[in-house]
């Protein structure tokens, strides 16, 4: 693991969620990051949680409270381990009152080759002051078009208009669920 240090703004960049929903979600207990000097500083396990927690958020939508619980739980199993990350991590709970117990499976391997694949871009999420832009903001932002443009090679703009629709589009796809009914044996 990758030992970081980000603000929410940069976090928020790193977990490709809005930041807004990044403060909520520390608002509300459910991410605790360090805080210094009145502000979050995200760390990896940090990112981890968030990570997690917006991924319960968009397949249960559960509760502020048992996200939390989630999320701690997750805390706890993930500083425990040993190195080597495990394909999958199966949640249990038990849903009040006296009901079946749940069991939710995450994809922690696939969750952890995606935040090590943005922080490899951290670089391109700069810390930047609020409020006035800073001398040269301008140029700057132009020689890091023109060094993405460079990274491109030969795309057209029809193929970046295309990729970027597919790609909002793909955002907004809800996920299919499907129930099956099974006999209870005896």
């Amino acid at each position: 693991m990758q030992a970081v240090e980000l603000k929410l703004k940069q976090a928020s960049a790193v977990l490709g969620m809005p930041p807004k929903e990044l403060q909520n979600l520390v608002q509300f207990g459910v991410v605790r990051p360090q805080r210094r000097r009145g502000l979050c500083v995200f760390d990896t396990y940090s990112l981890y949680e968030a990570q997690v927690a917006e991924y319960f958020k968009a397949a249960l939508g559960t509760r502020t409270e048992r996200l939390a619980k989630f999320v701690e739980a997750f805390s706890v199993c993930l500083k425990n381990q040993s190195p080597v990350v495990p394909d999958f991590v199966v949640f249990k709970s038990e849903i009040p009152p006296a009901m079946d117990l749940m069991e939710i499976k995450l994809p922690l391997k696939e969750l952890t080759a995606f935040i090590e694949a943005r922080l490899q871009r951290l670089a391109l999420y700069k810390d930047v002051p609020r409020g006035r832009k800073r001398a040269g903001w301008k140029q700057q932002f132009l020689d890091t078009l023109k060094e993405a443009a460079a990274d491109l090679g030969d795309v057209s703009p029809d193929e970046i208009t295309r990729t970027v629709r597919e790609y909002r589009k793909s955002r907004k796809h809800k996920p299919e669920i499907t129930v099956v009914a099974e006999a209870a044996q005896a």
